[in-house]
């Protein structure tokens, strides 16, 4: 990833080193106008307030803190304010407060044009469609003008004052800032503070008349719940009173249920009556059923009478015992003792004899009252339950009535919760930042930094855009990344005479030309073994004409005749041949008439037109097309193998006609010329595409033409770019 960004940067600098004349030039093209204008321009000066939108519950004072408010402030609220605050509606209240229409800076009117303003305003074409467009009558004009003027110059100064207003929301908080531009700091800042004030006003006076709406509403909301609460607490009493229903405390209820309940108590409580006098019954009687003692009995132990009759009894016992002992049992006293007894337990028993009756009558009467109560409580479940549907109807007019008073209480109690808050209203903002006069203008200064800033940007988007669209190969690397082949050469350009193009290269052994050429020669015997045999036959091909290919092999061809090799150099390209203009040779027969059978070899070639080097020219022909064939070629360049230690031909362009590639697939190494900052991309690709389709033996790509002042002052990043760094290495 360091080293893809590494590349990454390097590029961007190559583009832009290649594209500093243009960004140069169109920086310079956008910022002398700039400056020329700025200087005639007049400062502007910019004041800055702050408003804070707070959110409702900030306003209400009497509100509780802790009431869920469904409105909150967003950034859609604030924004919304911020319009408010930028809005026309605002500007006509500070123009007319301000009286900013008798301001020439912001009344056109009032200015004094500048010639370049006339010149503008007669260049316009809308100038003279206003005036011709105007009424042939001066009265009518006039009064039509009279009558609009007041109102045109008022949004003409309104739309002036706008483009001067600008209000936002900063980021990630609830604060507008509100800029304001002028031409003098004080105003600039005497108008900042004038729409912030004038907001605020407007909105508290929006708060009071929102509150005043409000007001009224409910009051008259208030007297309808009144009416309605009056007419259903009536029809409630009226119901009662009409079915005889009526309150007991706080609990409603009606008569007939007051009496239910009290007959349901009182049935309890005679019933419990009735079952322990009952008892008591059915235990005397049990005593007397066993003639049982009656003397354990509760009521006989309560009765007085009784009790005294018992102590009667005991003493005239006692009295008995003791004269008993004196008289014995027949004498007249003991007789009289003994009657006396008999007759005071008869009376005990007849007493108990009336207590017993006395518990059986207490039990009738008793029964008897709990008979009649029961008969008077089925009575009043009768009238209950024919009291039932209007009691359902009263518990529904209550209902009514609840609900009724409810709304109106609340109702009530939010009517003078506003009318409380009427008093203490305040706008749901406030300034925290008032405006000064600011010391230093915020435009020509800004103006022209964005100038300066846009003419760069525009440059380097110029260079890029460029670079992109300019589809010729510059360096080494683009050239490897179209082929998929090495760079095995960078030729330069050649200043001199072609026709001396052999004293050049034996001539100036140190050469840049030289090294170029001799370092292909390098790269085609590198890699080879001892008894290997080096590549003989070498072509030398192209995407188009004119990209150096007979140039750079008739310098190779002469490179190696250098080694004291013997060379045969082809001139392969019958249709345009130009070999033997640079050798200054005759073109009458060559290639053409081997192939066709019209000459021998032997005949045709040319012996030492250089040093050292054979020269088959191309011939001529009237139609050579179809001539080189791969088998009439294959034949030659077989004789011809066993006679030279290097064949070099110059072969015709791939894109240009099938020669190139049927010489390709017959050679030992096909070298492939890229002529510098000239060649198009596509054809690199499609010429290499055609190669590599006939199985040609590709060595690499040579870029031809180089011109080595560019080429190391752009920086394409191949070793080109050090040729001009090590000039001391190169002789001439």
């Amino acid at each position: 990833m360091g080293e893809h960004m590494r590349h990454t940067l390097r590029w961007l600098w190559r583009v832009l080193w290649r594209g500093k004349f243009l960004v140069l030039g169109t920086w310079l093209l956008a910022i002398v106008p700039t400056v020329l204008v700025l200087q005639q321009t007049v400062p502007l000066y910019t004041a800055e307030a702050e408003v804070l939108i707070e959110g409702p519950e900030a306003t209400d004072a009497l509100a509780d803190q802790r009431r869920d408010f469904g409105f909150r402030v967003t950034e859609n609220v604030v924004n919304t304010e911020a319009e408010v605050i930028a809005s026309s509606m605002l500007a006509y209240r500070v123009v007319d407060k301000l009286q900013l229409d008798r301001d020439p800076e912001f009344n056109p009117m009032l200015r004094e044009p500048r010639p370049i303003d006339r010149i503008i305003a007669w260049a316009n074409p809308l100038t003279w469609l206003v005036a011709l467009s105007r009424s042939p009558d001066p009265a009518t004009s006039r009064r039509t003008s009279d009558v609009a003027s007041d109102d045109v110059v008022r949004s003409m100064v309104v739309r002036t004052f706008l483009t001067r207003l600008d209000a936002r929301m900063q980021r990630r908080s609830f604060i507008v800032t509100v800029h304001f531009t002028s031409e003098d700091p004080k105003k600039a800042a005497l108008i900042a503070n004038t729409v912030v004030e004038l907001y605020m006003l407007d909105r508290l006076e929006a708060s009071f008349d929102d509150a005043r709406r409000l007001t009224s509403w409910l009051g008259e909301r208030l007297e309808g719940l009144r009416r309605d609460v009056n007419a259903t607490d009536s029809a409630v009493e009226e119901f009662r009173a009409a079915n005889n229903l009526r309150r007991k405390g706080e609990r409603q209820t009606t008569v007939t249920d007051q009496q239910l309940s009290e007959l349901n108590t009182r049935i309890v409580i005679a019933r419990s009556e009735l079952a322990q006098k009952q008892a008591r019954l059915d235990q005397v009687r049990q005593l007397l059923r066993s003639r049982g003692s009656m003397e354990t009995s509760s009521e006989v132990l309560q009765s007085s009478l009784i009790q005294r009759l018992r102590e009667q009894e005991t003493a005239l016992t006692r009295e008995m015992s003791e004269a008993i002992k004196t008289y014995g049992e027949r004498h007249p006293r003991m007789v009289a003792y003994r009657a006396d007894l008999t007759e005071l337990r008869s009376k005990i028993g007849g007493e108990i004899e009336k207590i017993a009756a006395s518990i059986a009558n207490d039990v009738d009467v008793s029964a008897a009252g709990l008979r009649t109560l029961e008969k008077e409580l089925d009575g009043v479940r009768q009238r209950s339950n024919v009291a039932g549907e209007a009691e359902i109807r009263l518990r529904e007019l209550e209902r009514q009535a609840e609900a009724t008073r409810e709304l109106y209480e609340a109702f009530l109690a939010r009517f003078k919760r506003d009318a409380e808050q009427d008093r203490v209203k305040r706008v749901n903002a406030r300034v925290i930042a008032r405006p000064d006069a600011p010391t230093s203008p915020a435009f020509p200064r800004r103006a022209a930094v964005m100038s300066m800033v846009s003419a760069v940007s525009l440059a380097i988007v110029l260079v890029f855009l460029l670079d992109h669209l300019d589809n010729a190969v510059r360096s080494s690397d683009e050239a490897e990344e179209i082929s998929g082949l090495p760079t095995v050469a960078l030729v330069p350009v050649h200043r001199g005479r072609t026709d001396r193009l052999v004293q050049d290269v034996t001539e100036r052994p140190r050469s840049v030309l030289a090294d170029a050429v001799r370092s292909l020669r390098i790269s085609l015997d590198v890699g080879i073994g001892d008894g290997a045999a080096r590549p003989r036959i070498l072509v030398l091909t192209s995407s188009i004409p004119k990209e150096g290919k007979t140039f750079l092999a008739l310098s190779l061809a002469i490179m190696f005749t250098k080694t004291n090799e013997r060379v045969l150099l082809i001139d392969g390209d019958v249709h345009r041949p130009r070999m033997h203009t640079m050798l200054g040779r005759p073109n009458a027969e060559g290639l053409v008439q081997v192939l066709s059978g019209s000459a021998a070899f032997e005949d045709v070639v040319i012996r030492d037109a250089a040093p050292g080097l054979d020269f088959l020219p191309a011939g001529h022909l009237a139609n050579v097309a179809d001539l080189i064939s791969e088998p009439t070629a294959r034949a030659l360049l077989d004789d011809l193998r066993g006679k030279y230690d290097r064949i070099v031909i110059d072969s015709a362009p791939v894109l240009a006609v099938a020669d190139a590639r049927v010489l390709g697939r017959l050679a030992d190494r096909v070298i492939y010329l890229v002529k510098w900052n000239s060649t198009a991309r596509d054809a690199v690709r499609n010429g290499v595409r055609l190669l590599r389709d006939g199985r040609a033996p590709l060595h690499g790509i040579v870029l031809s033409q180089v011109n080595q002042r560019k080429h190391a002052r752009y920086a394409y990043g191949d070793y080109g770019q050090y040729y001009g760094r090590y000039r001391d290495y190169y002789g001439e």
